[in-house]
């Protein structure tokens, strides 16, 4: 997922230059790996692999308005709660590490010929196979969100929904997520788990508009069902788990009103649109937003969803 405004590359690679040495965002973080993988501990090094768009990478807005990486995204939240629990779990003492490879504005074409953040194999799918080869019976978990920018990119949803564009770009993404999880899986370790997810619906922020906005917000309700449905039999037929946080975000929710601190009309509103408004920067004023992304609650929600799938 990208911001409200679709920043310039050159901005992009302002943020990760910045961000690199917090987020890990490219691959050479795996040759930092090798270098500390003795901590002195003895513990039995094992590893989380986020894998995405900015989603997976934590960015939210800051006052004025800026997207950048955060460490309070889904991926850190979901590292922080599993991690007591299956450190406590081994019989021997081990450390569960998270690694973060995620890009913001990624698209499957990027994710696996390169072109928005920096990775010395190349893109984010090669930097995850070579990690996963390096690693084949230590990494545990391996979280993935895409498709969402894609879908974004297509236009299918302006100020109505346009159906051909909806069928063409979901089984283009559904092309692409196979080809992506096929690689994923014959690179990975028996014991990974690997959790795909499917998203909320941003544009159910149109309901606030008006009246053709309360249309919108239901007719992309629909378009969004359809692509959430891909999204889960493309990841089942991958053998992958699939967090529904679509559905944890009450995405079809139009019939439960409750009430809002918004002036009348929008001081009752559904409860889909209340989430949205309560989990993302879509109904927050400028220059925080609109923006697209999940706030703090929303990527604990995100997280709690993903963790309810693990087995």
């Amino acid at each position: 997922m990208n911001a409200k405004s679709h920043l310039s590359a050159s901005v992009w690679r302002i943020i990760f230059v910045a961000a690199t040495l917090t987020l890990g965002a490219c691959d050479a973080v795996n040759e930092a790996i090798d270098e500390i993988e003795d901590i002195g501990n003895d513990a039995d090094v094992y590893y989380y692999v986020s894998l995405g768009t900015s989603l997976s990478v934590g960015v939210q807005p800051n006052s004025n308005g800026v997207t950048l990486p955060t460490n309070d995204g889904y991926a850190d939240q979901l590292f922080d709660s599993i991690r007591p629990a299956f450190e406590a779990a081994g019989a021997q003492p081990r450390e569960l590490r998270l690694i973060k490879l995620g890009c913001p504005g990624e698209s499957f074409d990027t994710m696996m010929n390169g072109g928005s953040c920096p990775y010395v194999a190349g893109s984010q799918l090669e930097a995850a196979l070579d990690f996963l080869s390096d690693h084949t019976a230590k990494v545990h978990l391996l979280t993935i969100d895409m498709g969402a920018n894609d879908f974004r990119d297509a236009d299918c949803i302006g100020t109505t929904v346009d159906a051909d564009c909806l069928i063409n770009v979901s089984a283009q993404i559904a092309t692409d997520l196979a080809t992506v999880l096929t690689a994923l899986n014959d690179a990975a370790g028996p014991n990974t788990s690997i959790v795909g997810m499917n998203y909320y619906n941003p544009f159910l922020s149109s309901w606030l508009d008006d009246q053709d906005g309360q249309t919108l917000a239901m007719e992309s309700a629909l378009a969004a069902a359809s692509f959430m449905d891909m999204l889960g039999t493309t990841y089942d037929t991958a053998g992958a788990l699939v967090a529904d946080v679509a559905a944890a975000f009450e995405s079809d929710e139009f019939a439960m009103l409750v009430p809002s601190t918004m002036p009348p009309p929008n001081d009752m509103l559904p409860l889909s649109v209340a989430n949205i408004c309560a989990f993302t920067y879509m109904c927050d004023a400028d220059p925080v937003g609109p923006d697209i992304h999940a706030n703090n609650a929303g990527y604990s929600l995100i997280a709690e969803t993903i963790e309810a799938t693990l087995p």
